[in-house]
């Protein structure tokens, strides 16, 4: 067996002896850094489950109580449901959402646009009560991802916190707003349908995000 040359054994790495175990156990490293258009997918998706949110109050639910012959606890019910789901998705939103933003918001948004639509053509109360249970879920997901990169981005971009939430605040009040008017003028129904366009932009600028950040981090040719 070959002695080891003078000066090479016991030897200590430059760092300290857990240098090597660091790069092991840190390879995860803190989230990529990425631009302020990379919100836009998350954010709309957010937004619209705060509109969906304000829809359960008011004339809306006396409405919907009316129609589908609901009991008094209906109504509450339907809210709970809602936030509950909501409370439940958003530490989900955002401990997997701060490495994977769109694998989480992709299919969010999609689940809000079935929800939103299950919620206009529910012809019941149970139907309606798991409808906007999945719609609470999809959108805690969507809180969770929109918080966890609000929080990445606000060292570099500090606007984005307080425009982020002035939305928040104005998709509220425009849900109870326009779920007051439109049940009064056409149907409880249509607040809900009023909703599945801007979900569906959504869902598209989500999957567009989320193909050119890809495109970015793999150009062609490397």
């Amino acid at each position: 067996m070959t002695a080891p040359a003078p000066g090479t054994a016991d030897q200590v790495p430059p760092n300290g002896p857990s240098a090597s175990v660091i790069v092991v156990v840190g390879g995860d490293g803190p989230p990529p850094a990425r631009p302020a258009w990379s919100l836009i997918g998350p954010a709309l998706t957010a937004l619209s489950g705060f509109y969906l949110f304000a829809l359960g109050f008011g004339l809306l639910g006396a409405a919907m109580q009316g129609a589908l012959h609901l009991p008094d606890w209906a109504i509450p019910g339907h809210f709970v449901a809602y936030l509950l789901s909501a409370l439940l998705a958003v530490p989900v939103g955002v401990l997997v959402g701060r490495r994977w933003p769109i694998a989480v918001t992709l299919p969010a948004a999609v689940l809000l646009v079935l929800g939103t639509l299950w919620s206009s053509l529910a012809p019941g109360g149970g139907s309606l009560l798991f409808s906007r249970a999945l719609t609470g879920f999809a959108a805690g997901l969507a809180w969770g991802v929109t918080a966890a990169l609000v929080v990445q981005m606000r060292a570099r971009h500090v606007w984005v916190a307080p425009l982020i939430g002035g939305l928040a605040v104005l998709s509220l009040a425009f849900g109870a707003v326009a779920g007051w008017l439109l049940t009064l003028g056409v149907s409880w129904r249509m607040p809900f349908l009023l909703a599945v366009p801007f979900e569906v932009v959504a869902v598209l600028a989500t999957a567009v995000t989320g193909i050119v950040l890809l495109t970015r981090r793999h150009p062609q040719g490397h």
